[in-house]
């Protein structure tokens, strides 16, 4: 199954949701408290303006009476006023601040202790009420003063008409607030649960990528492992990780294209979930690289058993966009906790066993054991040697000779390199060569190779008949690398050695992984006027329908069946003698080491031999002693 979304998690907007409604609703209170006291101080100067008024045309229309001290006008002039709701009353005081007239609104009653303050400013005020004084006064001769007293409750009911119109604005402001907030936490849900699923979902596939399966496997050694961290008892706590990678994806993109390449992919991932158990988790990890945490694993035989399904499975025809493809994979596998205590063990104990497994030839499956770590620190120690190798000269070029096999004269050496190191001496090609393939070093090394055989053979003696022919070895890595045919027209103008003096090996195997880019590789070489030949042949089984359309001069046989001439395999060696004869090409015969050997290749119509019979590989020194009496003879 895939791994599921991480849904435990709480969403960013609902972490924030209460602390933004809450910090909105604090902002409008205190804006609401500011304006409130804003709007009550603007009530309270104006009720206070207003009796500022009042006490000033009393103070006017009581002068007169207080001129001439006439207590009953003034009385009268107050009996008089049309006073608004909210004034209380009216009071004149004389000069000795004794009261002169007055008047009260019926049921309302004035709070005196306001009175002595107004000698001073004029203006007092309290929660309830506010008096207000004004000087009487005729031609600018004081006479007294009048005090008006009125209620606060025009600035109470001002004031709760504002709060309850703020209020209710405030409501929809919050209701507004809150219905953008639902809105745009909607989307933002939406946005995070997409953004999730990118995180955790491969897109082709649709199941869980590179971080899923890592977090897969760290939880999985998290439950299974106690306080101290060290792993518990097997029981029940062992769990496989296998790694997938298809053989030849790449092919499938060059070919048929990315679209249906993106189509194996899916197919891929649906085969995995159903082979593997419900409850063991698929991942794609990498381009052509799937993964499975296979959990709980009795032992590795189980593992194993899981690991032949898959290759099994995907050992079988796809068809997609009408067209039959094959996504042969490669497992390897690693147990928690048999084969490593944490995760970066674990997954590269099972990246050595896929490389082990790609090795054997892939379409197969393989368990890690611990000696794979030792052959993979060999290879990567090998590695930087061989870079250092590079850099510091240490590698050089042998000829191994090749001879006519009826008539014994030298015809042309095959280009083979060779590296001295500086403390372990030779190391054999066998060694160092799938070291240099792995790592992409083949491709200079056999440039480098390609232009030192084309420069040493052109000081090689002429012949009078034809002349000496250097063969070169071309790898999977050239033969792919589209400005390979460019670079070794170079190397030819450069060296100044003409076309037909150079001869191109591929290998029969090579051939057979993409027989189209080889077709037209070799047409592309055979138009500079180099010569071709295919090495080990025998071995690749390749159908004589693609034999006939292949553009070559001659066929290698391999070594393994001449080493067993004339007792055994002598029915395959005469078989491809007159094959390539019947396709006019010319036959080389390689690992030539005994007369009898010899003596069935002449009787068999071979053309060219080659072996430790005549001379082991050398380098251009001892070579071009070996062409001096050859060429002299001649």
């Amino acid at each position: 199954m895939t791994a599921a979304v991480n849904t435990d998690k709480t969403p960013i907007t609902a972490s924030f949701r209460v602390a933004q409604l809450a910090a909105t609703a604090i902002s409008l209170m205190v804006a609401g408290c500011i304006l409130t006291g804003f709007q009550f101080a603007s009530l309270q100067q104006s009720l206070t303006d207003d009796l500022k008024v009042q006490a000033s045309l009393v103070a006017d229309n009581v002068a007169a009476s207080m001129m001439f001290l006439d207590r009953r006008a003034a009385a009268q002039t107050l009996d008089l006023l049309q006073p608004p709701p909210y004034l209380l009353s009216v009071t004149v005081y004389d000069l000795e601040d004794k009261v002169f007239a007055e008047f009260h609104r019926p049921g309302a009653t004035t709070d005196d202790a306001v009175r002595p303050a107004l000698r001073r400013d004029g203006v007092d005020t309290s929660l309830t009420q506010i008096a207000v004084a004004c000087p009487v006064a005729y031609r600018r001769e004081a006479l007294g003063r009048v005090v008006v007293v009125a209620s606060t409750s025009r600035v109470g009911v001002g004031l709760l008409r504002y709060v309850g119109l703020f209020a209710m604005a405030t409501l929809g402001a919050l209701s507004a607030a809150a219905l953008v907030m639902a809105k745009t936490r909607a989307r933002v849900e939406k946005a995070e649960a997409r953004m999730d699923y990118l995180a955790h979902t491969d897109p082709v596939t649709e199941l869980g990528n590179r971080r899923v399966v890592y977090d897969t496997i760290a939880a999985r050694i998290a439950t299974r492992t106690d306080v101290r961290g060290d792993p518990r008892s097997p029981a029940g706590a062992r769990f496989a990780l296998l790694l997938i990678d298809l053989d030849n994806f790449k092919a499938v993109n060059d070919t048929a294209g990315h679209s249906v390449g993106d189509a194996l992919l899916r197919k891929v991932g649906q085969v995995l979930r159903h082979v593997v158990r419900p409850d063991d988790v698929v991942g794609r990890i990498g381009g052509d690289e799937f993964a499975v945490v296979a959990s709980p694993i009795a032992d590795v035989a189980e593992a194993l058993s899981i690991a032949e399904r898959i290759t099994s499975a995907l050992g079988r025809p796809f068809h997609v966009d009408g067209q039959e493809v094959f996504a042969r994979a490669s497992v390897g596998l690693s147990l928690f906790p048999d084969d490593a205590q944490n995760q970066s063990d674990l997954v590269s104990n099972a990246d050595i066993a896929l490389y082990d497994a790609k090795s054997l030839g892939k379409n197969t499956f393989v368990a890690f054991k611990r000696e794979m770590t030792v052959a993979t620190q060999r290879r990567v120690a090998m590695e930087r040697d061989l870079r250092k190798a590079i850099d510091r000269g240490e590698l050089d070029v042998y000829y191994q000779p090749q001879f006519d096999c009826a008539a014994g004269v030298l015809v042309g050496a095959e280009a083979l390199v060779r590296w001295l190191h500086p403390e372990k001496g030779f190391i054999a090609p066998a060694d160092f060569i799938p070291v240099a393939e792995e790592c992409g070093l083949i491709s200079h090394i056999g440039l480098w190779v390609l232009g030192r055989a084309c420069r040493d053979a052109t000081r090689w003696p002429g012949r009078d008949t034809a002349p000496l022919t250097v063969a070169v070895n071309v790898s999977a890595r050239q033969l792919r690398d589209p400005a390979f045919i460019d670079r070794v027209s170079e190397v030819l103008q450069s060296s100044g050695l003409p076309p037909a003096q150079l001869e191109l090996e591929l290998t029969e195997s090579l051939l057979m992984e993409d027989v189209d880019t080889a077709v037209a590789f070799m047409h592309a070489i055979r138009g500079l006027g180099i010569k071709l030949s295919i090495d080990d042949f025998g071995t690749g089984y390749s159908s004589l329908a693609y034999l006939q359309t292949f553009p070559i001069n001659k066929l290698k046989i391999d070594q393994s069946f001449v080493r067993q001439l004339p007792s055994e395999r002598f029915e395959i060696a005469n078989a491809i003698i007159s094959l390539a004869h019947g396709f006019g090409l010319r036959v080389i015969a390689e690992g030539v080491e005994s007369p009898e050997q010899l003596a069935w290749l002449q009787h068999a119509g071979c053309d060219v031999v080659q072996g430790y019979l005549f001379a082991r590989p050398m380098d251009r020194v001892a070579l071009q002693s070996l062409m001096t009496p050859v060429q002299s003879a001649a």
